[in-house]
């Protein structure tokens, strides 16, 4: 059944093409959203969902509509200053999300070659930066994912769209709402949302790894990409990519449990719960050698994947134990290929596929997100059937076979 599933992927990518709605921005390009249904509830472009669609469309020869999907990414990156939660007029309302549009610049040109192009997603991807570093820094001198609103109604709008998916109090007042409202935007802009890793919601009081793992990835492509064209611009970037490892060193690397976490500058307590953001200092390679990224691995580690978080007993994220998502297969298997663990690799790779596969088997599509026992049960909302990152992970993962 392997092969079907990737059949119906390779299949279901046209399908899923579509044009801007009377809602989204006017996009210069169509595109393709997560959801493969006309009915579906994703069907505009999200931000961080589109990279792994795109490695899935790269890897099954569509490299022309993933390139599509990133001229729209930086249109909508030149329309709002920042490149937003999804394509939306309003997309840019609450927040961004996480900062993987030098990943799929970088993928783009390593198919196309196109220097002219190249230097035009540069620009944005300059814009981009000066976005994050604008908006998002801390006084540490790292970056935290953060709110774009101020507005009382559309905060005070925010906090009942999140009561309808979690069980908030009702009876405070509309400032602590407002307050609560913009931690639960920061917690939604790294695309988790929502997950226990923040035991009391508080986003904004952290330094989260993954963000400024990406952001290290930014700074070093964009040393690459001016050295031998602006030295002046290369020497900044490369040195604010090892100002950047050097705080992650000291603020994120937890010694107790030999791996990277976030960190909560206002209590001044590294966190010691285990996520999949922890491998991310793998995946961009920046991370001591040592055993840290299978560790995050087996405290990870089910018979399906790696789950989103280990157990913390609280299981009304969709983000946290035991729910399964695409993109941290994608960065785990990386990492673990990265610093040599690939009999691990292996395993997740196997692990993960076979999931889908036999789900695939059983209910005909794909899903959102998993439990490591092909369940897809709503959380929070309705489980919506995928192509998007699912799919193109799955596919990724199909292609590396024998590599």
């Amino acid at each position: 059944m392997v092969q079907t599933l990737n059949e119906f992927i390779k299949n279901g990518w046209g399908r899923a093409r579509t044009t801007a709605s009377e809602t989204d921005l006017p996009l210069p390009f169509p595109f393709i959203p997560p959801s493969i249904t006309e009915d579906g509830m994703l069907r505009t472009l999200y931000y961080w969902d589109t990279y792994f669609t795109n490695v899935g469309l790269i890897a099954d020869g569509y490299t022309d509509w993933a390139k599509e999907n990133v001229d729209n990414l930086l249109f909508a990156l030149d329309h709002f200053g920042c490149v937003p939660n999804y394509t939306r007029k309003d997309g840019a309302d609450f927040c961004s999300q996480p900062p993987l549009l030098h990943l799929m610049v970088r993928d783009i040109y390593q198919q196309t070659k196109d220097e002219k192009w190249l230097e035009r997603a540069v620009q944005g991807l300059e814009k981009e930066y000066a976005f994050w570093m604008r908006e998002r820094i801390t006084e540490l001198g790292l970056n935290q994912y953060g709110c774009n609103a101020t507005d009382r109604k559309i905060l005070l709008g925010y906090y009942e769209y999140v009561s309808t998916r979690l069980e908030l109090p009702q009876d405070i007042s509309d400032a602590e709402k407002m307050r609560i409202a913009k931690n639960f935007v920061a917690e939604a802009e790294s695309g988790e949302d929502y997950t226990p890793r923040y035991a009391s919601h508080n986003a904004l009081d952290y330094v989260q790894i993954d963000l400024n793992s990406h952001l290290y990835g930014l700074e070093k492509f964009l040393f690459e990409y001016f050295t031998g064209k602006d030295e002046q611009k290369a020497a900044y970037y490369r040195a604010q990519a090892e100002r950047r490892v050097e705080l992650i060193e000291r603020y994120c690397f937890n010694e107790n449990t030999g791996a990277y976490c976030d960190y909560d500058f206002v209590s001044g307590k590294k966190n010691e719960i285990v996520c999949c953001a922890c491998f991310l200092p793998y995946y961009y390679g920046f991370a001591r050698k040592g055993a840290g990224v299978a560790f995050v691995y087996e405290a990870l580690k089910t018979k399906g994947g790696v789950a989103a978080c280990q157990d913390t007993g609280d299981y009304v994220y969709q983000w946290g134990y035991p729910y399964i998502w695409a993109p941290y297969q994608y960065f785990a298997y990386k990492a673990l290929i990265r610093y040599g663990y690939t009999s691990q690799a292996a395993e997740l790779r196997e692990r993960y596929m076979r999931l889908l596969s036999d789900t695939f088997d059983k209910t005909g599509t794909l899903w959102e997100r998993y439990d490591e026992n092909g369940n897809a049960a709503d959380l929070e909302y309705p489980t919506q059937p995928m192509l998007g990152w699912t799919a193109g992970v799955y596919n990724y993962l199909y292609s590396v076979k024998g590599k």
